[in-house]
């Protein structure tokens, strides 16, 4: 089955489909126009989005083909399909001269798209079959090749059309299709991107699937057992060994979901639930962190880990986030790098389009030919500064001088197994102090409290000695006759008289018919059983004053070694304990890491200048080795990630499967499963961190075109298998990485698949409760508190809360090239920025003023016009876009401009949770709706009726102007 899985997701990458272009900007032109290669010149510009560019070219698509939208007087008529707008069918790629001539495409064919092709579960839409425009192309390929002109590409481009459809390219209709008589140009701006997919996928195809133990893991189609969750135990505890930050310790669940990373087999799939400000930079970090330590700490080789996604942002939002690191200490230099040339934890393997920016961002980047960074890394001139820098960096750090790297490599090794060792110890210390005694009080403390105790149990033993002494003069002090007779009936009764009303109160255990002896004998237990308590307090206070002991002698040895500043650490629980050692003892042990292996990769062997640029599998080998030993994160989307591990040797090219020890998926949600699964065969284990909460992936396909995927591969039998598909995550048309991790993943919380990152630290709790309430079911545990209690609330003066909104009344938006905006709305949001932004700087001083305020809006057209309403100043300190644009980022306010009139309903915003609850989980201090309330539902189950209820009406503000 994994092998019709893999032929699957091969074949849904591989289906050429119709591009959606109602939202773009688009010419039209006539079929005489395309035949004779001749348009009008001013398509030109407005392609360009009328910027002026020294370029005299521009690629395009011509939209040769598309079903016709009927309408019925006013109103659209779909057919039983519902078929969207401009629903392209056939696709030409060219290339426009700024004088409106076209020209033939370099290395871009024209096509048809899949899903009206046959096999396909809906035949009513399909022109031809797959099989008719495989053949033409296969039969006619070296047309392309050979051709010269535009009247031969013309001459091809009609041959496929008619050949495949048995239709005239001039007729207008298609399988009883009535086709639109326009021919839509739009500019290019696809890019082959999933070649490198396709070339894995294909020698998966050919490989023994088998042998990729996390391949099979994701491809099943059977959902993992559960096992029960870890505890946050000694045992668990002391496999945390390194921290990359020493700033804050791990929150309760990071360390669990650090926990099961460390409990991980080969082939095994952790999935990690991480809602928005829950700290997923700060996981990945720790994950990264502790597995190069592990491997240093054991000598063996630097561990090669990638972290991966589709798109350019989150993987360099990774990048940035590895280069910031906060110094701790100011009396040594262990946190800075001891050799030349690097600056950073990760380094970027960007696509060949996106250099020059990781250039301009000051990224470490290279290639799998090793250009640019790991060039000038491995550089004669760069390892010699380097050995240097580390002979002078170990003589300061140690105290004494080095004569070589070995030495270094030596001394800094045993430095970290000893760090290692004593952070070992103290938890052993911690963890038999908890278990015996108490972890209700520290062990200073304990032994004050166990003191008091002796000193009591010693008072009351003086106390019963001195009571019996009363006794025994009591008996001696009575008349003789009473003594000698006290059996008799009258001596006896004058006897116990005389007994008691010498037994006080508190002596329930004495009455006046006993005699001397017994009296005596029971307090003669008593003092036995105080002595006894006092034998094991003894012990009891040995014991911990020698843990105490022990304890104080480690953080002693932690100060000595400057990673604590003091010996006065009191803690009193094995949390809190392992909570300070994130921070000092698995932080120090990082870094001892770090320069353990920058002093291997000094002494490690280098490329030859024969071996240089190629990639046979000793050498891809020998690169990754070097690199991951300075740069423990190689970070690159999926779509570089296949030609990272693909080698050549023995004539023939293959990849190093089950190479990367760790792969790491960040914003897994986003990313469809046929997109990555592949990269799953290069790798041993895989943590993919995302929320299905977030936004969507854009996926490839439609479902009836899936389905018929789904059933000519054998991955289903039948068309009611598709629906178990889809539970499983392993559809290619509504799905994500993050759900098939989910299955694949043997661990559950709070009722989900997947372990969860509930602490959110990023926005007002009054903000995050709204998430809170829409989708994460009041599992997230806001940290940073209420904007109405913080004392440092930045904007309270202004009087702007938490969750606000402004009434733009408007019956209607209006639509541009099928994208909705509202002029009056736009205007309303520049008016109050341009008179409130100078205010909102002046209250975050010190901050960046690019981080103040974003404007977030679900359509594109409205992103246009509120950029033309904003001042010239704000267009280059207000970032305005789409929900898309600000996935991963953050503002202190965000405003979402919603467009629709209450005339119009708010489908596009209630259509999709994740849209607003990823809007609203942008704003650290304030988001703030801008429209017609009106249009939000009022039925309590949609987003838009919550955040109706949820926000404060903004004319209880005096900051703002209303008219």
């Amino acid at each position: 089955m994994t092998f019709n899985m893999t032929k699957y997701f091969r074949d849904s990458i591989a289906s050429k489909l119709r591009i959606d272009f109602k939202n773009n900007e688009f010419a039209v032109a006539s079929i005489n126009e395309i035949q004779y290669g001749k348009t009008d010149k001013k398509h030109f510009d407005r392609l360009q989005n009328k910027k002026k560019f020294s370029q005299q070219t521009l690629p395009v698509i011509l939209i040769v083909k598309s079903i016709k939208t009927i309408f019925d007087g006013q109103e659209k008529k779909y057919d039983k399909h519902e078929l969207d707008d401009l629903n392209g069918i056939y696709y030409v790629p060219a290339t426009l001269t700024s004088e409106g001539v076209l020209e033939p495409s370099d290395n871009k064919y024209p096509w048809i798209a899949r899903e009206h092709l046959t096999p396909i579960i809906d035949q009513d839409i399909a022109v031809g079959s797959l099989n008719d425009f495989d053949e033409f192309f296969s039969d006619n390929f070296y047309r392309l090749k050979k051709m010269s002109s535009w009247e031969e590409y013309y001459t091809f481009v009609c041959d496929m059309y008619e050949q495949v459809t048995k239709t005239k390219i001039t007729a207008n209709l298609v399988n009883g299709m009535e086709l639109d008589e326009k021919i839509y140009i739009i500019r290019d701006e696809t890019i082959n991107s999933t070649a490198a997919l396709l070339k894995l996928y294909d020698h998966l195809l050919t490989s023994d699937l088998s042998q990729h133990t996390l391949y099979q893991n994701f491809m099943k189609q059977e959902v993992t057992p559960l096992t029960p969750l870890l505890a946050d135990n000694s045992s668990n505890m002391k496999k945390h060994l390194g921290q990359m930050g020493g700033e804050y310790p791990l929150s309760p669940s990071q360390r669990e979901c650090l926990h099961h990373f460390n409990a991980m087999d080969e082939g095994e799939i952790l999935a990690v639930n991480g809602p928005p400000g829950t700290g997923k930079t700060t996981l990945l970090q720790s994950l990264v962190a502790n597995l190069f330590v592990e491997r240093a700490i054991k000598k063996e080789t630097a561990p090669v880990i990638v972290a991966s996604s589709t798109n350019n942002q989150a993987v360099t939002n990774i990048i940035e986030s590895f280069g910031k690191m906060e110094k701790q200490w100011t009396e040594s230099d262990l946190e800075t790098r001891w050799i030349t040339g690097v600056d950073s934890f990760a380094v970027y393997f960007p696509s060949i389009s996106k250099e020059e920016e990781a250039k301009r961002k000051g990224f470490q980047f290279t290639n799998p030919r090793g250009k640019h960074f790991f060039d000038k890394l491995e550089s004669e001139d760069n390892i010699k500064e380097s050995t240097v820098k580390m002979l002078n960096a170990c003589k300061d750090y140690f105290g004494q001088a080095f004569t070589d790297i070995l030495e270094c490599e030596s001394a800094i090794w045993e430095r970290l197994t000893e760090v290692n060792g004593i952070r070992e110890s103290l938890l052993s210390v911690m963890e038999e102090f908890n278990q015996q005694f108490t972890s209700e009080y520290d062990m200073e403390t304990y032994i004050e409290i166990l003191g008091r105790q002796r000193v009591q149990l010693e008072e009351q033993y003086n106390a019963i000695s001195a009571r019996i002494d009363e006794w025994i003069a009591h008996f001696n002090k009575l008349p003789k006759m009473i003594r000698w007779f006290g059996f008799l009936p009258n001596f006896k009764k004058r006897k116990e008289d005389r007994i008691r009303y010498f037994i006080q109160p508190e002596e329930t255990y004495i009455n006046e018919s006993m005699n001397e002896d017994e009296i005596i004998s029971i307090y003669s237990k008593k003092t036995q059983d105080i002595r006894n308590e006092m034998e094991n307090l003894k012990s009891l206070e040995s014991k911990v004053i020698d843990l105490t002991t022990k304890y104080k002698d480690y953080i002693r040895k932690l100060v000595d070694l400057k990673i604590v500043s003091s010996n006065d650490v009191n803690m009193n629980s094995l949390c809190g304990l392992n909570e300070f050692l994130d921070t000092t003892a698995k932080y120090a042990s990082f870094w001892l890491a770090v320069h353990y292996y920058e002093c291997r990769w000094l002494q490690a062997r280098r490329l030859t200048d024969n071996q240089k640029g190629k990639n046979f599998p000793n050498v891809l080998q020998r690169m990754y080795e070097n690199l991951s030993m300075v740069s423990p994160c190689f970070v690159m989307t999926f779509y570089q990630l296949p030609k990272m591990l693909l080698a050549y040797d023995n004539g023939k090219e293959h990849y190093l499967y089950d190479y990367i020890d760790l792969l790491i998926v960040d914003e897994a949600g986003q990313v469809s499963p046929e997109i990555a699964a592949c990269s799953f065969s290069l790798a041993k284990r895989a943590v993919v961190v995302g929320d299905v909460h977030q936004i969507e992936p854009v996926w490839n396909i439609n479902k009836s075109l899936d389905i018929s995927l789904a059933l000519s591969s054998g991955v289903i039998n039948s068309i009611e298998e598709f629906d178990k598909l889809s539970d499983l995550g392993l559809n290619t048309s509504g799905s994500s990485i993050m759900k098939v991790a989910c299955k694949s993943c043997r661990y559950e919380k709070y009722s989900d698949r997947g372990l969860f990152l509930s602490e959110h630290r990023r926005c007002y709790d009054e903000i995050i409760e709204y998430c809170n309430r829409l989708v994460y079911k009041g599992n997230l545990k806001p940290k940073r508190g209420k904007a109405a209690l913080d004392d440092d609330n930045k904007i309270a003066s202004l009087s702007i809360k938490p969750l606000g909104h402004v009434q733009v009344t408007t019956a209607h938006s209006q639509k541009r090239a099928g994208s909705r905006y509202n002029e009056k709305e736009a205007s309303k949001i520049a008016e109050w920025l341009n008179e409130n932004f100078s205010a909102i700087k002046e209250s975050y001083q010190g901050e960046e003023e690019k981080m103040l305020v974003g404007i977030i809006t679900p359509f594109k057209a409205q992103v246009s016009v509120i950029k033309n309403k904003l001042s010239k100043e704000l267009r280059t300190l207000v970032d305005v876009g789409t929900v898309h644009t600000f996935q991963g980022g953050e503002r202190k306010i965000i405003i979402m401009s919603t467009v629709y009139g209450h005339n119009d309903g708010c489908f596009f915003i209630d259509a999709n949770k994740s849209l607003l609850n990823v809007a609203v989980s942008r704003a650290k201090d304030s988001f703030l709706a801008f429209g017609d309330m009106g249009c939000l539902s009022n039925s309590e189950s949609k987003p838009s009726s919550l955040l109706k209820r949820m926000t404060v009406k903004m004319h209880d503000f005096p900051m703002l102007n209303y008219n």
